[in-house]
């Protein structure tokens, strides 16, 4: 995910990325698609408020970024389907192919030394 860069003072806006399959946006259960976060000049103190509004900001980003990992491992590992929304079954299945991958890599390598004697 890319940061932008504000200087002192600014705004910035963030949008989360579209979908690429289909174009969508990756905004679900009802999260805001556009967060914002107030920077004040250095010195000033931000109110109540602004500081609820930027952590309220962080937040849905934070979610964001998780959701979009676990998105990324349902594409990746081979036995999971995108209906399949359990994070712990993700983790689950997502260890276990790192696990198979490791002992594919370890059979390879066996197949390489047997052949290069």
């Amino acid at each position: 995910m890319e940061q932008l860069d504000t200087p002192i003072g600014a705004t910035y806006d963030y949008s989360p990325p579209a979908d690429t399959a289909s174009g969508k946006s990756a905004k679900k259960r009802g999260s805001a698609a556009r967060v914002s976060r107030v920077i004040k000049k250095k010195g000033e103190l931000l109110t109540e408020p602004e500081k609820k509004a930027n952590h309220i900001a962080s937040e849905q980003k934070r979610r964001l970024n998780i959701r979009v990992g676990y998105d990324q491992l349902i594409q990746i590992v081979p036995t999971l389907t995108p209906s399949q929304r359990s994070e712990a079954l993700i983790l689950q299945k997502t260890v276990e192919y790192i696990k198979y991958l490791i002992m594919e890599r370890e059979i390879l390598e066996g197949q390489m030394k047997e052949a290069n004697r």
